[in-house]
């Protein structure tokens, strides 16, 4: 009886296998890809149904401008992008996948550690030193401006495919989502060193000084 509840078990596994990894893929110009089930295709958008964590369904598309490509649970890929300098499209096909690909890697593994370090002493130590209060406010906006200029350097260990190594036009896409990524994680570290600027100030600093 045992044998015969795993087998019925490994069975209903490996058909819940198959229906995940038969999903349709949608693989998108910023480089984010989404699996759901494809309603159809036009000039204008991909309709396709996305499959929530709870399990529920929805019905959702993406304008077809913003597809780079759409793969069926076949492996039949429809490519949408096109190469015409006209429209702004200056990357062939295969110089496009390319770019795209960085742009995924930098998403799923870019971290701007230092940058969000430094963002987060600038915020803290203005707000300490300086006494301020709404004028700290313009710090963090400012510091994540500077941290667009610098260059982006791929993190260790994020490239997918070593091949791509020294690619330029991987790491352009690769810089593009990763300047991105600094710029939005600086800002969000700069406003917590001025919280934590401000609650040292006013719960540590101030009270100390009133009492001399």
């Amino acid at each position: 009886m045992k044998v015969l509840v795993h087998a019925l078990i490994a069975i209903i596994t490996f058909v819940f296998a198959e229906q995940v990894s038969a999903q349709d893929r949608i693989q998108l110009m910023n480089g984010e890809v989404i699996n759901g089930k494809i309603l159809g295709q036009s000039t204008l958008e991909v309709r396709y149904v996305e499959t929530r964590k709870n399990g529920r369904t929805r019905e959702r598309a993406e304008p077809t401008e913003e597809v780079f490509s759409v793969t069926d649970s076949l492996g039949r890929e429809r490519i949408w992008y096109f190469y015409d300098t006209i429209f702004g499209n200056d990357l062939t096909i295969e110089q496009m996948r390319w770019f795209i690909q960085g742009e995924r890697d930098a998403r799923k593994g870019y971290k701007p550690t230092w940058p969000m370090i430094e963002a987060f002493a600038v915020g803290a130590g203005l707000t300490i030193g300086f006494n301020w209060e709404m004028n700290s406010l313009f710090v963090p906006p400012i510091t994540a401006g500077v941290m667009a200029l610098p260059r982006v350097y791929i993190t260790k260990g994020s490239i997918s495919d070593p091949t791509m190594e020294g690619n330029a036009y991987y790491a352009t896409g690769y810089a593009r989502v990763g300047r991105s990524k600094r710029v939005v994680r600086s800002l969000i570290a700069g406003f917590v060193g001025i919280g934590v600027g401000l609650a040292v100030r006013q719960l540590i600093i101030n009270p100390n000084l009133a009492t001399e």
